[in-house]
């Protein structure tokens, strides 16, 4: 396959070239030559051969009989992949288990690069109106409650130099946009168990989160029930909603391999 113009500024040309290179393997062609190489990535040879010689050293790719295969560090990468897509096959019974149980949408996030990732999101039979967090959508982590549930679990000193480096801009007129503050809600979430958006990321839309646990203790990922104000309790602390979500984040966990015992204060 040629290779396209790239035009984000941004870009590092080496890195993208590299890149299509690793593209360039599949499950039907394993093993390819630097020529077979070259040609599919519009490559020229002595580029194609500096830049695997480079993978090479890296551990992703690896050289034998003058053909090239992928390498054992893609292994590795894809491992790492795969434990999320393990999460989340995981978690997906769950998902809908408490969708069906509250009525309402649920989702599954992780927190990485100190923003929340949405794996998934099942969706409540009733209308949601605009709510934004689609799976597969990246938002920031301070004013959402399943970010600051993964927040509240990271270890305070970290959180507090991130956030000593960032400007929390008002999404809403209930955003925190105090350090100080989102530092005292995040201890609260710690000591209560869940988190709760009151309307901070979207006016309107109310949700509880809960934190999941590996075998480890490590909190890997949340859960939540979101849905429009109205249709949610008036107080989400102590609801029947909280003590579902922290249930069925609980079952999740355990099955994940955490002891631990999770309760609603």
């Amino acid at each position: 396959m040629a290779r396209t113009a790239q035009t984000s500024r941004y870009t590092v040309d080496a890195a993208a070239k590299a890149l299509e290179l690793l593209n360039g393997f599949s499950f039907q062609e394993r093993r390819l030559s630097l020529a077979e190489l070259a040609a599919r990535t519009g490559i020229p040879r002595a580029t194609a051969f500096r830049l695997l010689s480079t993978l090479e050293e890296a551990g992703y790719v690896v050289k034998e009989n003058g053909d090239y295969r992928l390498g054992i560090k893609c292994f590795v990468l894809g491992n790492i992949v795969g434990a999320d897509l393990d999460l989340r096959q995981v978690a997906h019974p769950h998902l809908v288990a408490l969708r069906d149980r509250t009525g309402e949408t649920t989702q599954i996030a992780i927190l990485d690069n100190w923003q929340v990732v949405y794996l998934e999101r099942v969706l409540s039979p009733r209308p949601v109106g605009f709510m934004r967090s689609r799976a597969g959508a990246i938002l920031p982590a301070y004013c959402t409650g399943l970010g600051k549930t993964l927040l509240a679990f990271r270890p305070e000193a970290d959180v507090a130099q991130w956030a000593a480096t960032q400007t929390f801009k008002a999404v809403t007129p209930h955003t925190i946009t105090s350090r100080k503050r989102l530092i005292e809600e995040l201890r609260a979430i710690r000591a209560r168990g869940y988190g709760i958006d009151e309307q901070e990321r979207e006016v309107g839309v109310r949700c509880v989160a809960a934190p999941i646990r590996n075998h480890e203790g490590e909190v890997v990922a949340a859960i939540s029930v979101a849905a429009p104000s109205e249709r949610m309790p008036r107080a989400l602390v102590g609801s029947a909603v909280a003590k579902a979500v922290v249930g069925s984040a609980h079952d999740i966990s355990v099955q994940l391999g955490a002891a631990q015992e999770a309760t609603v204060s």
